[in-house]
């Protein structure tokens, strides 16, 4: 297996935060409403229906990643795989947190290779060692190091936005959001899960490298919005295993 035939896509993203809140639909509509002079529609979400998203999250027989959210540990990772609709290849994510900021490096790799890599049950030394695309790299040590195994899927659909004139900020809803702990292929989606929050909510998700326009801490004022504390995986995976205690 060659893993670097459709990796290459390597992304870094440094000094990035992100506001989160949980709010009803009637006023994410509100919202995206008021939005309208100052952002631009993501090509991929022309319409109010926005683009669906799958994500297939890995974590250790103990939860390590899940127990280092719920503790609030200032440095933590995780790693996920990330799948949009009509797409031959997955992007292989490692999501970072520093303190309060985000960092996020990936890789694109064809759906079949990232089975033949990650999803046989045990890491082939053989495809491992030919590995070169250093996402990859790191991801098989944290798999090795943690014993690493697919956890949870979860999919949902996104509207995304972009400011006009503030290149960095990013702008999204996310609605459907639902997950299952045994459908686990990244090749094939599941087809109905259990729902993380109920079905009339919305996640938003305030996305910046620098800071906060004003318009921006208007529209949040305007409608009263309270960031809070919300992971998607570790929502899942308390859901699944502690009947959402800890979330």
């Amino acid at each position: 297996m060659n893993a670097t035939s459709t990796s290459g896509e390597y992304v870094r993203t440094f000094n990035r935060y992100e506001f989160k809140y949980v709010i009803a639909e009637a006023q994410a509509e509100a919202l995206i409403r008021d939005l309208e002079p100052y952002t631009l529609p993501d090509p991929h979400s022309p319409t109010e229906r926005g683009y669906p998203v799958y994500s297939l999250y890995w974590d250790s027989p103990d939860l390590v990643f899940f127990w280092e959210k719920i503790d609030g540990q200032k440095y933590r990772r995780k790693l996920r795989f990330r799948l949009y609709e009509g797409a031959d290849a997955a992007f292989v994510e490692i999501k970072q947190r520093i303190d309060q900021t985000v960092q996020k490096r990936r890789t694109l790799l064809g759906r079949e290779e990232v089975q033949a890599l990650f999803g046989s049950g045990a890491i082939d030394a053989t495809k491992e060692h030919a590995v070169t695309d250093p996402v990859l790299q790191e991801a098989l040590i944290l798999c090795r190091r943690h014993l690493l195994e697919p956890k949870v899927a979860i999919s949902y659909r996104r509207r995304a936005f972009f400011a006009r004139f503030e290149h960095d900020l990013r702008i999204t809803f996310d609605t459907r959001l639902q997950y299952d702990a045994r459908a686990l292929d990244i090749r094939q989606r599941f087809e109905t899960g259990k729902y993380l929050i109920p079905a009339d909510r919305a996640v938003l998700e305030i996305k910046f490298n620098h800071t906060v326009p004003l318009w921006l801490t208007k529209l949040v004022g305007k409608h009263e919005l309270m960031s809070r504390r919300f992971s998607k995986y570790a929502r899942a995976a308390d859901l699944e295993h502690f009947q959402g205690r800890h979330t």
